[in-house]
């Protein structure tokens, strides 16, 4: 405990709620400064102000006290003379005793942690975070996991699930800390985040959120030889956007769109390329309200890639993924026949046989689904969406 006189340390004592012992704990740890404490909010603080012993300057002090009576810190005040008599001006905070309340306590954060690396969530890792973090090189070493909640929500039983579950996360990384950071609800989180001072690596609070926000839809076009993989590819994707994030992601597949939006066109290459810039067509007006166009044709030609891509990125972002696996891989898969009937003349203008494939040279990635599985790959493309939403 620290030095005080004996007027001081007689002063009167305030029981807090939780919120405000959380909020005297970051102002005492540098967090936010010494105003954030609302004296003219804590319960009988005019009759306590009438009684407590004034200073040669004025000033008063008490006693700052967690519910069960110990007392945290003295807080030297002094009225404010604005006609307010409930309007008080702090002065200064000296600390007496260290706070015990709270679950977690041995992680909380409660002072800058310097250049310390850190990773933000505001929730328990989802599997599109685990993602985003395996995408990357490495960590950094000493990365700490920090979860930033807010007062009342670091006492709801669900706090207990999300740490375990960061911790969790955490023993898959090497050299990875796990510690949370209990912002109360009625301070700045933009101060206190200031005052941390770490270096984010990666701030995967409020993706969803942030997301759904964003009028900026995005176009994915999966580009590769018949039988590559990537309507597959697409479809995995599709399924992942739609069970963690809040925007509907529509499939394109250059089958369909002919049955449906290309009928009666043929196989020649101009045919082909027009039946590749209707998908794009399509995908710009999903990507024009905010949506997710994935678009899964053979778009074997440059500038018909590139006129899409044009297009989209007029009203949104663009991803060329080629998907790379080889001709010999893609023949022998030949669910549809395709390749066996071109190899027998029946027939003819196929991609990979008669008719040439131009391998782009602006993907965004290129994926060889004979040496990938289709989940690591999609791990690749929402990383893209990671990419996206950080840039934001």
């Amino acid at each position: 405990m620290a030095n005080f006189d004996n007027d001081l340390l007689n002063s009167p004592l305030l029981q807090l709620d939780f919120e405000q012992l959380d909020v005297l704990e970051l102002v005492l740890g540098g967090l936010l400064d010494p105003c954030s404490i609302e004296l003219s909010s804590i319960p009988q603080w005019a009759e306590i102000g009438e009684i407590s012993p004034s200073k040669a300057d004025g000033s008063k002090g008490v006693l700052l006290a967690d519910p069960d009576g110990t007392a945290l810190a003295v807080v030297n005040y002094r009225a404010l003379d604005d006609g307010d008599k409930d309007s008080h001006e702090v002065i200064g905070v000296w600390p007496l005793a260290k706070p015990e309340h709270g679950s977690f306590r041995e992680l909380r954060i409660t002072s800058s942690l310097g250049s310390q690396p850190v990773v933000l969530f505001d929730q328990a890792p989802t599997p599109l975070d685990i993602q985003a973090l395996r995408s990357r090189p490495s960590l950094p070493a000493n990365t700490c996991f920090v979860l930033v909640c807010n007062s009342s929500g670091s006492r709801d039983p669900a706090h207990i699930d999300q740490i375990e579950q960061l911790q969790a996360t955490a023993e898959i990384f090497e050299d990875v800390k796990v510690a949370h950071l209990v912002l109360p609800d009625s301070t700045s989180e933009h101060l206190a985040m200031e005052r941390l001072s770490s270096h984010v690596v990666i701030d995967l609070r409020g993706f969803k959120d942030n997301a759904a926000a964003t009028s900026q839809g995005v176009v994915f076009m999966f580009s590769g030889l018949s039988g590559s993989g990537k309507s597959t590819l697409a479809r995995a994707v599709q399924q992942q956007i739609h069970q963690h994030l809040p925007q509907r992601a529509v499939l394109l597949d250059g089958d369909d769109i002919r049955r449906f939006i290309s009928k009666g066109l043929g196989f020649s290459r101009e045919d082909r390329e027009t039946n590749v810039e209707r998908i794009g067509w399509i995908a710009a007006r999903i990507s024009e309200v905010g949506g997710i166009a994935l678009c899964a044709p053979i778009a074997p030609f440059h500038a018909t890639r590139a006129a899409v891509r044009s297009m989209t990125t007029q009203v949104g972002r663009f991803y060329l993924i080629y998907v790379s696996t080889p001709l010999a891989v893609c023949e022998a898969r030949d669910r549809k026949g395709l390749y066996a009937k071109a190899r027998a003349g029946l027939v003819t203008d196929f991609t990979g046989i008669d008719s040439p494939y131009e391998e782009p040279v602006d993907a965004d990635l290129i994926l060889d689904l004979s040496v990938l599985d289709v989940q690591t790959a999609t791990e690749q493309v929402i990383g893209l969406l990671r990419t996206q939403q950080t840039n934001l």
